[in-house]
């Protein structure tokens, strides 16, 4: 599916807020928290929602609600004894965005430690919706491409 394409109720890869709230591809209502709703109705999580419905990693919050949360969150902060007396500012910004030998390691030991987690090279048809993927290692025997279709499946088998 291309972005821009009739996608449910929305439009694939973008996010219609208006004043109302966020509009939910599934349902077609309107939301401010628009994660919460979708896990609440519809049972799936916020990041199997934008993956089925090619959204970006933020953005199922209403700006203003965001805002408000970016402020608490701020102001939260400030009022932590410990943070305040370790928080070193110049340290922070001569740090810039190198890794340490000690961070590029831990990196690559979870890189080893996840090696199993690769393709299988096998493709399998979702029993939803027909799309060949190709399931992780681990993942024996998967029949969905995602959570929802495999959620879709089983309430339509009720």
């Amino acid at each position: 599916m291309r972005v821009g394409e009739r996608d449910g109720y929305g439009r694939y890869g973008m996010l219609d807020e208006t004043s109302d709230g966020l509009l939910c591809h599934e349902c077609g209502q309107r939301f401010t928290h628009l994660g919460l709703h979708v896990y609440r109705r519809h049972g799936m999580t916020a990041a199997a929602y934008r993956q089925e419905h090619g959204l970006g990693r933020r953005g199922l919050v209403v700006a203003v609600t965001r805002e408000v949360i970016a402020a608490n969150a701020r102001d939260q902060i400030t009022k932590k004894p410990a943070f305040l007396q370790r928080r070193d500012p110049a340290r922070a910004s001569a740090a810039g965005r190198s890794i340490s030998p000690a961070g590029l390691e831990a990196i690559r030991s979870s890189n080893r430690a996840r090696r199993g987690h690769a393709r299988r090279g096998a493709v399998v048809v979702c029993a939803w919706c027909g799309v060949a993927f190709c399931p992780l290692t681990h993942a024996k025997r998967r029949r969905f491409c995602s959570r929802s279709h495999a959620s879709k499946y089983a309430r339509a088998r009720r």
